[in-house]
Formats: C-alpha cells, structure tokens, sequence
C-alpha cells in the first residue's frame, strides 16, 4: 500500500445454537498525506456478556507480532480502556474463495475504488475469545473471511452475509451492494456477488446490471438480477445485535458504519421454467456504511485509524 488508501481482513461468524457472534478486522490505513496507521477490532455478541454486542479497539504503528489474519486463523489481541480482548480462531473451509466484481478486469481498474474478495466465503471457526474478562468458546461457528483494499470506501454500501437456512443447510450467500459519488449525487446501486445451492455459485449482479433496492441502515428489501434467474432479498436487523462504528477514508472524512452481527434473511429464487424456492436464516450479518450521517444513530466512541 505504497499511496493513500486502506487494507481491511476480517471473519464473521455465528453460533449455530444461540444468539452469539462475533466480528473481528485487521485494518491497514495510510490517510493522504498522513502516517499509515493499523487497527485491531473485536465485536462479540453473547447474552453472557450484556445486551449489547461488546467492542475493542486499539489503534497501533505497527501490528504486533501475536497478530494473525487469514484464510486460515485469526489471533490477536486489544485493549480499549479498562476492557481488553483476546482471540485465537482457526478457520476451515471446503469453499474455494469467492472474488465477486465482475468482469474480473475490475480488480485492475481505478474503479471501483474498492476491491474485496471472500477469501473464505463459508467456513467454520473454532477457538475461543476473551473480552472484558470473560471466555466465549467458538466451536463449531459458521464463519465467512473477507479481504478488502482500495484507495477509498465507496460512498454508501451494503454487506450481507448469511449461512444455516433451513432448507438448503450447506448453502450460503456473500452480497455486496455499493453506489460510489458522482458529481453531487451518488451513482444507482449495484450489486455483485454469488448464491451457493448444492455447492454450485449462482453468479449474482455485475457490472451494467442494475439491482431494484430498498435500503435502511437495519433493513433491506431487493431484487438482485443474475444470468440465470432472479433473487428477492429480505434482511431485517435488531439494535441489540447492531454497534455502529465510524471507518476513516484515506482521502479524508469518515464513513458511519452500522454493523449487525446477526440479522434474518429471506431469500427468494426465481428460475427460468422453475417453481420459486425460499430460503430463510437467522444466521446471517448485515453491515450498511455511508458518507452521510445515520440519522438516531450514535458511532461508538474508538479511537480513530
């Protein structure tokens, strides 16, 4: 990351027996003209903890040495005031990884100015996490693991996550919607992504093909095209398993970011000569970040990078 920009690793994962999950980042920012700068970030939520999710932050020059970010293991720790975190999480994946933007050329172009991929887009985590004292064991969690970098976040997007339906077990779906700014507005939405059935990708949105969205920063209705069919989406969102955070952007200001750890997803799949098929999860994750600010929505209080 030799210019402005940011590298972000992250795993998500859900308990599948009880309303715990947890959301930790390994982030690289170099603002312009400013010092690079690296961050750790710890989210649990478990009932044993409190009613709200918990979060750490601790904002380093460097990453200490017991930080590991991966396809394969997640470890480290950090300390926000008088709470410190601790992780150690080994992830195992039969996925190969998912890189969504299509057509691939993208990923060598300046825009988007964002690029991600899925390096492990379902996975199982296990290990344990310390936060504030407390020991939350992981066995047996669906996880997802992310790679972004870019030089910026784009001006509003959508991350959505989920696993476990009920009528597809090994199934899983990884959706990124994004509008980037374009003179004083925003660009239309769109999507890009993928939907496995049986362990086939069903390619979802790209590049000239426009999703229909509804969207809050807890709520999201759409119809998501693909080359094959046409998927609704329905997430819903609870305050007590969202933190809303703020992200700093390499060219300056800051992203607010609303973040549920845990959200239910209805999806709907409408083939060619084919019944509709409906999938539904309480497993999923839901992230909504904006250039604007989140109206009844205060960002936690972490230290900045």
């Amino acid at each position: 990351m030799s210019d402005a920009g940011y590298e972000s690793w992250f795993v998500s994962a859900r308990d599948p027996a009880a309303r715990r999950a947890l959301w930790i980042r390994h982030t690289r920012h170099r603002p312009r003209g400013g010092p690079e700068s690296r961050a750790l970030w710890c989210t649990v939520a478990d009932p044993a903890l409190g009613p709200r999710p918990a979060v750490v932050k601790q904002v380093f020059h460097t990453f200490p040495a017991s930080a590991l970010a991966g396809r394969d293991q997640f470890g480290g720790e950090a300390v926000l005031g008088d709470r410190a975190a601790r992780w150690d999480l080994d992830i195992s994946s039969w996925q190969p990884p998912l890189r969504p933007l299509r057509p691939e050329w993208l990923y060598r172009a300046a825009v988007p100015r964002t690029k991600l991929e899925a390096p492990v887009p379902d996975g199982i985590a296990t290990g344990a996490v310390e936060i504030g004292g407390q020991r939350v064991e992981v066995s047996g969690w669906r996880a997802t693991v992310g790679h972004n970098w870019g030089a910026g976040h784009a001006d509003s997007w959508v991350w959505l996550h989920a696993a476990g339906f009920a009528e597809a077990p090994d199934g899983w779906l990884e959706l990124v919607l994004a509008q980037i700014k374009v003179g004083p507005g925003r660009s239309p939405w769109t999507a890009m992504g993928a939907l496995s059935l049986g362990g086939e990708p069903l390619w979802l949105g790209g590049l000239g093909k426009r999703p229909a969205v509804e969207v809050t920063p807890a709520r999201l209705t759409a119809s998501i095209p693909s080359p094959r069919a046409q998927l609704r989406v329905s997430v819903t969102t609870e305050d007590r398993d969202a933190v809303a955070v703020g992200y700093a952007d390499p060219s300056g200001g800051t992203r607010a970011v609303r973040h549920a750890v845990l959200a239910t997803v209805e999806l709907t799949l409408r083939r060619a000569g084919a019944h509709e098929f409906t999938l539904s999860t309480e497993r999923g994750a839901y992230e909504y970040g904006s250039s604007q600010d989140l109206p009844g929505t205060e960002l936690e209080p972490l230290p900045a990078g």
